[in-house]
């Protein structure tokens, strides 16, 4: 048997202990044999230099993990660093050694202080060996930053600001600056600071001086090195040859550019203090002497007290200099010139330099120019006399030198003329003997002799040589008293002047002035004189003499006589030419009334403007002021039948979709003239009843064709006939196969037998979209899109219209495409934007054009009263100021201020301009730019009234358009008593020819519409509502304004005045009215308003009772509008007013020769308010008239309506396409 080997019990044990051993080692020392991570972190990487507690940093290495018995040997390096070990910090040791007592040591870095400019410098601290462990690589180093505390200061220097041009270039004056820096540059590369030279500057570098290059500068930067703390800058002034002013140049400095962040400051001084100027060696005046002319040099002192020495030098100075004048022969400082622009007023000699003022110095001297006076001899001042020719009446002897005061002693006289010839003796002591000479006038001249330029100097003396006759004044004639006759001299020469002259002497006639005793004018012809120049004078009987005689001319002008005239006729409205022949080929006036008013036109003949009636103008013929007695000439316009232009229209033949009766009298669009209806053609034969109404129920569908004939046509006008038609369906149907039902097609305005009524290519169900009761409109227009073309663009502006919010507007939607011209000077939008000017003012870019107004201005009215209590009896002063705001003048500036009847004028003063009682106009020509001018009137308080008195600005240049402040008025608190009330009121209505029995509703208007040549009545109704009192001595003031022509007026009660517009009404009891009828035509296009105010009534109305005491209308004058033939008249105003009151189209062609005649057409239309909805459709329509301006039984309301039209001729017409289509707008104005 085998045996076990037995294995030792102490070996088992052994084996057991070192196992233990084992695992106790490796838990103890395990980890030691792992390598630690060694790391570098920093809490405190800012230092700082400092002056004074240090501000250094640190850094710390450590390791992880710490095992025990194992040593690292850390080493670190600085790399990368800006800063300088030993210069910026102190010199690290460069390792570190780790433990398990120390497992992380922290390294101080203190911090050098210096006087470098530097900025933030860093060193980099980076682990080089981990002595056995391992570097993290995700903090294996740290930066520190070293912020420097020496900022950069640059300070700017002008060291010499003065420099010179000099001709030596050895001998040269520049200009210094320097720029200079605080510390030295330790930044390890040069700093610089950039410069410039000023715009500002007046020297040109490079051409009045250059930069001198010197060290650490250049062309356009200072350079600092380490060791440079200040660097010069040198201007260099260049020479040359050109005469200027002195010259700047102004250093500025940019930005410093520095390699690290360096606080810095620059210091520079102000553009004074950093200003170099460079002064000018060169001299303007040039090197040539001015040339003296060869004009005169000698003078009269009566002629010319001074002469301008400049005048004797032609052509002008250099550039630069100036001519002066000196009486030194060679000046060479300013101080040996004489005045600039010197005039010599004595003798003397000059001589004249070109002067340099700038560099004080001088060209060469002229000439000599010798200048002479002399004084200009003096006649004296003459006294005319009169001497006696007969000693024995008086003396006769005149000493000719007493007749003259301040004459030279040294001259002669002469007879020039006198009724003896040249045979009297003139003595050498100048005393003339008269005795015995004839009578008259001798002329003496007395003549002293001038010197040099002097001419001779003389003076005449009248003597009057007479018998000496007591009559001794001349008639004057009565300048009221006319000269100039008409037909026959209705004067007595004795009516020119008084038939005595105060002293007993009588008035006598003569018919030759050298000879009156002997040509006396008989008696008779005194009485009755005939044209002719007639010598009147007062006769001395006592000494049988005739006074001095005064001439009088009368003049005999034969009047011009109206040989003949014609007048003109013609059937409805129009302008007619009225003739008429005259002798004297005098000048022809034409008048609207017999006597008065303004002449309407000149010339043998007149047309007058459109008449709608017969009217009676006057003529008369004027030569030399000689007029003649007017005659009338008739303007017969005799009245036209009208059809009444009725409209065409549609009805229904089942009731039960619409009605069935047509009253054919509501088709017209105007009032029409007696006549019949009549059926023409249809399906069916249906004839209108007795009162023109028609029932088509059950009659067929189609077009039913009814005629309207007017009778009792005068001649020359012939009675006129008009069609309609009347479509008649059964207005249920879809005929066109577009969608939608025929009703819907008339309700929208479409075609309903064209499936696409605007021809865009899309169906009229698709453009009106889902709902008919809000159809698509995509622009907004009013214009639903089945209506407006998408492809079409009418007013060319580059919008087709269906998104063209103005299809006939080319402004809309952009201005500055197309046509489009907003302010109306004749320059698109789009050029004026082109060429910068502004689209918007007509005055942009041509002043001048017709549509450009004057800069309005404005002028205040105030006004005050001095005695706002006084009672009847008292003076009170009214003061009226009329304040310039504007800063120019206005001028034409009247002011209305008419007295009330309350008050009664005593006087006035005005500080500028005239104020005129009568009209109560104060005309001011001008008033300056923030001036005033003021007027009191003062007056006297009477008894009732009215106590108010206003002023209003009524015109000035340029216009006042701050109508706010142009009107001021006051009135007195004077007791009035109660009750009183007066009620004005005040309409008008347009004359209509054809309602001979005012049967239409066009009166009671505030406002009417009348074409330019119609007539309007104006009438007034003044109503008595007081409560008990009758109202005496009541005044209207109704003046017709300019822009009506006054025809004629009718009233029962009281008078009116058409001078003055003032309706003068006796007395009304209460409740009593009294009315005035004034009738005017409007000859002018535009807007004008007539008013009729109470002005005065005894007693005055109660207080609160004033605002019924005027009242006015406006009246709105247009021009016919002349349209092209088939257009339509696009503006209409269907008021009742018997104008313009219907929608038409126009019939007639004028021809190139003027002749017109009426075309026979038929077209459709259908009309759009602004939303889109059909407000008025005709089919087949062929009469003028198109639409009333109603919808759905109502007025349809003012505004912009929009139309398609399909026109089709029933004739050729050269020139007219047969067929058209045609789109627009209306202006419906009420």
């Amino acid at each position: 048997m085998k045996m076990k080997k037995k294995i030792h019990r102490f070996a088992n044990d052994l084996r057991t202990i070192g196992k233990i051993f084992l695992w106790s080692v490796l838990l103890c020392f395990g980890p030691s044999l792992m390598a630690q991570t060694i790391s570098i972190t920093s809490s405190d990487d800012q230092a700082a230099e400092t002056d004074g507690a240090p501000n250094g940093a640190s850094f710390t290495i450590s390791r992880s993990p710490n095992p025990f018995g194992v040593v690292n040997q850390v080493t670190y390096s600085v790399v990368g660093s800006t800063a300088t070990a030993g210069d910026d910090y102190q010199v690290l040791s460069g390792s570190v050694t780790l433990n398990a007592l120390n497992s992380s040591e922290t390294v101080d870095v203190n911090i050098a202080d210096d006087d470098l400019i530097e900025g933030t410098e860093t060193l980099v601290v980076t682990l080089t060996n981990g002595g056995g462990g391992t570097i993290d690589p995700n903090n294996n180093s740290v930066t520190i930053n070293i912020a420097d505390n020496d900022d950069a200061i640059f300070t700017l220097e002008t060291l010499d600001a003065n420099a010179a041009e000099v001709e030596a270039p050895a001998t040269g004056n520049p200009g210094q600056y320097v720029l200079k820096l605080n510390y030295n540059n330790g930044t390890g590369t040069p700093i610089t600071v950039p410069y410039s030279f000023a715009a500002s500057s007046t020297a040109t570098r490079n051409t009045d001086y250059s930069v001198r290059p010197v060290t650490n500068l250049t062309q356009g930067q200072f350079s600092f090195p380490a060791g440079a703390t200040q660097v010069n800058l040198f201007i260099d002034v260049i020479d040359d040859t050109e005469a200027e002013d002195n010259e700047t140049v102004i250093l500025q400095l940019g930005t410093p550019i520095f390699n690290r962040d360096v606080s810095y400051t620059i210091n520079q001084p102000d553009v004074a203090g950093r200003t170099v100027t460079i002064a000018d060696n060169d001299c303007n005046a040039g090197s040539t002497a001015p040339v003296i002319n060869g004009n005169a040099k000698s003078f009269c002192t009566d002629d010319n007290p001074s002469v301008a020495l400049n005048t004797f030098v032609n052509g002008n100075p250099p550039a630069g200099a100036q001519l002066r004048w000196s009486i030194n022969a060679n000046p060479t400082a300013q101080g040996q010139l004489l005045a600039n622009n010197y005039s010599a007023s004595a003798s003397g000699t000059f001589y004249a330099v070109y002067w340099d003022n700038i560099n004080k110095c001088a060209s060469p001297p002229s000439t000599a120019l010798q200048i002479t006076f002399n004084d200009a001899p003096n006649a004296g001042t003459a006294q005319n006399a009169a001497s006696c020719n007969d000693s024995s009446v008086s003396s006769t002897v005149v000493d000719l030198d007493d007749r003259l005061t301040g004459a030279d002693a040294n001259g002669s006289w002469q007879l020039l003329s006198g009724p003896s010839g040249n045979g009297i003796n003139i003595p050498a002591n100048g005393s003339v003997n008269f005795d015995g000479e004839p009578i008259g006038n001798y002329v003496f001249r007395y003549t002293v002799t001038g010197n040099g330029a002097c001419d001779d100097d003389t003076v005449d003396v009248t003597i009057d040589v007479s018998t000496c006759c007591d009559a001794n004044e001349a008639p004057v004639w009565d300048t009221n008293v006319p000269t100039i006759f008409c037909d026959e001299i209705t004067t007595s020469l004795n009516d020119y002047a008084p038939n005595d002259d105060g002293n007993g002497h009588e008035l006598r006639w003569a018919s030759s002035a050298s000879d009156p005793l002997n040509t006396e004018v008989p008696s008779n012809r005194i009485a009755n004189p005939l044209p002719g120049t007639y010598y009147g004078y007062y006769y001395d009987a006592a000494n049988d003499c005739a006074g001095p005689v005064t001439p009088l001319t009368l003049i005999l002008h034969e009047t011009p006589e109206v040989l003949s005239v014609e007048g003109a006729q013609q059937c409805g409205s129009g302008k007619l030419t009225l003739k008429a022949t005259v002798t004297q080929d005098a000048t022809v006036r034409w008048y609207t009334q017999p006597t008065g008013g303004s002449s309407v036109g000149t010339g043998s003949s007149y047309t007058t403007p459109s008449l709608n009636q017969s009217r009676t103008y006057y003529v008369e013929a004027t030569s030399n002021n000689c007029t003649s007695e007017r005659v009338a000439v008739e303007a017969i316009i005799s009245i036209e039948p009208t059809t009444g232009s009725p409209q065409d229209a549609s009805s229904c033949n089942d009731s039960r979709y619409g009605t069935t009766f047509l009253d054919l009298d509501d088709l017209f669009t105007a009032a029409a003239s007696e006549g019949v209806w009549a059926f023409v053609d249809g399906p069916a034969n249906v004839a209108p009843n007795s009162s023109n109404i028609i029932d088509f129920e059950g009659l067929p569908d189609g077009d039913y064709l009814f005629s309207y004939t007017t009778t009792g046509a005068e001649q020359p006008c012939e009675n006129s006939s008009d069609q309609i038609t009347v479509s008649v369906s059964s207005c249920d149907t879809d005929d066109d196969g577009d969608g939608l039902l025929g009703g819907t097609e008339a309700a929208l305005g479409t075609d309903p037998d064209n499936p696409d009524s605007d021809g865009d290519g899309i169906n009229d169900g698709e453009e009106v979209g889902d709902d008919p009761n809000n159809p698509i409109d995509t622009d907004g227009d009013g214009i639903i899109d089945a209506l407006e073309s998408n492809i079409d663009d009418a007013d060319n502006d580059g919008t087709v219209d269906q998104l063209d919010p103005g299809n006939t507007n080319p402004c809309v939607p952009d201005n500055s495409i197309g046509l489009c011209d907003t302010d109306e000077d004749g320059i698109s939008d789009g050029d004026e934007e082109v060429a910068g000017s502004d689209p918007f003012d007509a005055c942009d870019p041509n002043i001048n054009h017709e549509n450009c107004d004057p800069t309005p201005i404005d002028l205040e009215v105030v006004k005050t009263l001095d005695k706002p209590d006084a009672v009847v009896g008292d003076e009170v002063v009214f003061t009226v100021d009329i304040n310039n705001l504007s800063a120019r003048k206005a001028r034409n500036i009247i002011v209305g201020d008419l007295l009330e009847a309350g008050f009664a004028y005593k006087r006035h003063t005005t500080s500028l301009g005239t104020y005129n009682l009568e009209d109560g106009m104060w005309t001011i020509f001008e008033i300056p730019a923030e001036g005033t001018a003021t007027m009191t009137i003062t007056v006297d308080v009477l008894e009732g009234g009215p106590y108010t008195n206003k002023a209003e600005l009524l015109q000035s240049f340029p216009n006042d358009e701050t109508l706010v402040n142009n009107v001021a008025e006051v009135a007195l608190d004077v007791d009035l008593p109660e009750g009183i009330d007066l009620e004005l009121e005040k309409w008008a209505r347009i004359v209509d020819a054809n309602d001979t029995l005012n049967s239409l509703s066009n009166r009671n208007l505030s406002e009417v519409n009348p074409l330019v040549g119609q007539e309007v009545v104006f009438t007034l109704r003044l109503t008595n509502a007081s409560e008990q009192d009758a109202v005496s001595n009541i005044q209207v003031l109704d003046t017709i304004p300019e822009g009506f022509e006054y025809l004629s007026h009718e009233t029962i009660t009281g008078e009116y005045n058409v001078q003055t517009g003032l309706w003068v009404v006796p007395e009304l009891l209460r409740n009593e009215v009294a009315e005035l009828q004034i009738r005017v035509s409007v000859p002018e296009e535009g807007t004008f308003v007539n008013r009729a105010e109470i002005v005065r009534s005894s007693p005055l109305d109660s207080e609160g009772k004033y605002d019924n005491n005027s009242d006015e209308v406006t009246v709105n004058v247009s021009m016919r509008t002349q349209a092209d033939f088939g257009i339509i008249f696009n503006q209409f105003s269907p008021n009742n007013d018997g104008v313009n009151d219907y929608l038409k189209i126009n019939r007639i062609l004028t021809d190139e020769n003027g002749d017109e005649r009426e075309i026979d057409m038929l077209y459709d239309i259908k009309i759009f308010n602004r939303y889109g909805s059909l407000v008025f459709e005709g089919n087949d329509m062929t009469d003028e008239i198109i639409w009333d301006g109603s919808w759905e039984g109502k007025d349809a309301p003012d505004g912009t309506y929009f139309y398609v039209l399909n026109l089709a001729l029933q004739e050729e017409v050269d020139g007219v396409d047969t067929n058209t289509t045609k789109k627009g707008w209306i202006q419906l104005i009420r």
